[in-house]
């Protein structure tokens, strides 16, 4: 009996596997007929990538996907289509159109919400708005002594140290003076 089945790559503790079209008899690494995808778990999401012409074409010839394979394809929408293609409803052709008609719409879907949410607005720099200038005549004075004034408010208003602790202790002392 012919399998789809994966075939595992990669290194140790590294899985990367290969979809592999096989006779039920030969080892999971051993000899095979033809390897129509690959499926690597480690990228998030995993990712997926079967020729679904040659599946379609094994499937309809009777090949058996193993469980793992058969939830990819069902993903892909390979299997819904493998009962049409076995009683000659559909030919392959016409299969393969409507995924590629399905893949260009899925693209066209992801680009549209893309360029809306992060639309570029180009301002040319010569183009930038010109700093308010200030005549001198209208300005305000600077004046030093307001700027001293302050400061000395603050430390009237925040008693530092023993002066601090006193006033704490004894509120009426302050006014009996």
């Amino acid at each position: 009996m012919v399998k789809i089945r994966l075939r595992r790559t990669g290194a140790k503790k590294q899985p990367h596997y290969r979809v592999v079209v096989t006779d039920s008899r030969s080892p999971r690494d051993g000899k095979f007929i033809e390897i129509i995808g690959h499926y690597n778990p480690r990228t998030e999401p995993p990712e997926v990538e079967i020729d679904a012409e040659r599946a379609l074409y094994w499937l309809s010839v009777g090949a058996q996907p193993s469980e793992a394979v058969k939830r990819m394809l069902d993903k892909m929408g390979i299997m819904a289509q493998v009962p049409a293609v076995r009683k000659g409803d559909k030919s392959l052709d016409e299969i393969l159109e409507e995924f590629e008609l399905a893949k260009a719409a899925k693209a066209a879907l992801k680009e549209e919400p893309a360029k809306e949410e992060t639309p570029k607005e180009e301002v040319p720099e010569a183009e930038e708005e010109p700093e308010e200038s200030v005549d001198v005549d209208e300005a305000e004075p600077f004046d030093d002594d307001e700027e001293e004034d302050e400061a000395e408010e603050v430390e009237e208003d925040e008693p530092e140290g023993d002066e601090a602790e006193d006033v704490d202790e004894d509120p009426l002392a302050e006014d009996e003076e």
